[in-house]
């Protein structure tokens, strides 16, 4: 038997999550207005962002008004909420919803500096009531 999945706020491509972090951004624009929060070199073509658009709405993570002609975009309350989604279907389906097993591939796998692993350290403590100091 298959295994039933929501198809809501899951299935996040990298361009996806980069149109929809250049539209968090900007709050509200044009497809020309998202197109130039995307850094030069990563910026796809205009009708593929267009695209992206449509597909961000119908996954309920974008909407759009209309200005004159033209479709105006902004992010909805749940876009806030896209990378959370993606990392908890991650954390399910390849770690089986373990948080320590995650964490060890990423310190053990990941490319991860010192920095970041005293910041993860901090946000531990943070979360753990503990002083960070």
């Amino acid at each position: 038997m298959a295994r039933q999945r929501s198809t809501h706020m899951v299935g996040f491509g990298e361009l996806q999550l980069a149109v929809l972090d250049a539209l968090r951004q900007i709050g509200k624009g044009t497809v020309y207005d998202v197109l130039d929060a995307i850094p030069e070199a990563e910026r796809p073509r205009y009708n593929t962002v267009m695209t992206v658009l449509r597909t961000l709405e119908e996954k309920g993570v974008a909407k759009h008004t209309m200005r004159g002609r033209a479709f105006v975009y902004e992010p909805t309350p749940e876009a806030g909420r896209v990378r959370g989604q993606v990392l908890q279907d991650v954390l399910q389906r390849v770690f089986g919803g373990s948080p320590t097993r995650m964490m060890a591939t990423l310190l053990r796998e990941g490319d991860v500096s010192p920095e970041a692993v005293a910041e993860i350290r901090r946000l531990l403590e943070e979360e753990a009531g503990g002083d960070a100091d």
